[in-house]
């Protein structure tokens, strides 16, 4: 059997098991699997945070909320979306995939939010603190959405973390401090889109209460060695970590032409995570 055939066999028992017990989710059709909504509701520029950046000043982080129109779910999953760029000024959570996946994700009846993060003018003077001032960022969204969640029809025990490149990297570190085991709850499920961290900024510890992860990464990347990816599936295999590593053969960093490719895997991975949780 191939390989990648086996790998999605592995993801999808969940599913089948929930349907044939009549699990709610499984009952549900489409939703959280396909989009069943054809529009999506945007509250843009919402401040969740101020902070100091790394030049003293006082800046205000902003968040948008993806919301399916017309949804009458009060405790829905939700996603927060963490965008790419390297940690330079240029690219915030209006970048062009973390809207698409944000969009795409709303409207298969999950709530979204992309957020922004503290960036400099030159991170690689200090990478690690550079990381830490993008993780306490997002770890305050994370924070506000659950905060919030009453006010945006989410459940706050079913939080998925997206990220791409530095994005996936922040993603990473952070489902690592909120999965510990002191967290009675944490989060359910990682979507790592070409963001594997290196042996500089990966977390200290990945435990086994990491939550199931999907790794989607370009073979042929760049900007972040795929070779990243294939040491991080290799460190939750070790500690029994439930994962997925979604090679794109040939793919360079960002591979926007894969993006139907890359939204049906991990929407797959991140139902079935669903359905276990």
């Amino acid at each position: 059997m191939n390989r990648r055939v086996l790998d999605l066999l592995i993801v999808l028992l969940p599913f089948f098991v929930a349907a044939a017990s009549g699990g709610a989710l499984g009952q549900e059709g489409s939703r959280y699997r396909s989009p069943v909504f054809n529009d999506v509701e945007r509250k843009e520029n919402i401040v969740f945070r101020t902070a100091t950046t790394r030049s003293g000043i006082s800046v205000d982080l902003r968040l948008d909320v993806y919301l399916p129109a017309g949804d009458n779910e009060r405790a829905r999953p939700a996603i927060l979306w963490i965008h790419g760029g390297g940690f330079r000024p240029g690219n915030d959570k209006t970048q062009t995939y973390i809207v698409r996946m944000a969009t795409e994700f709303a409207r298969r009846g999950y709530v979204c939010v992309s957020t922004d993060y503290r960036v400099r003018e030159r991170p690689d003077e200090d990478r690690k603190a550079t990381l830490q001032d993008a993780l306490d960022d997002c770890r305050a969204a994370l924070a506000w959405l659950r905060e919030n969640s009453q006010a945006y029809g989410v459940n706050p025990a079913r939080i998925a973390i997206g990220g791409g490149s530095a994005g996936g990297m922040v993603a990473v570190n952070l489902a690592s401090v909120e999965n510990d085991a002191a967290r009675k709850s944490g989060v359910f499920a990682l979507m790592d889109l070409w963001g594997s961290p290196n042996s500089l900024l990966m977390p200290d510890e990945i435990g086994t209460r990491f939550p199931p992860t999907v790794i989607v990464h370009g073979t042929a990347d760049q900007s972040v060695a795929f070779g990243q990816s294939e040491q991080l599936a290799a460190r939750l295999k070790e500690k029994g970590v439930r994962h997925l590593l979604h090679p794109i053969p040939g793919a360079a960093h960002t591979p926007m032409e894969h993006m139907d490719e890359i939204i049906d895997v991990t929407a797959k991975f991140l139902y079935s995570a669903l359905v276990a949780a």
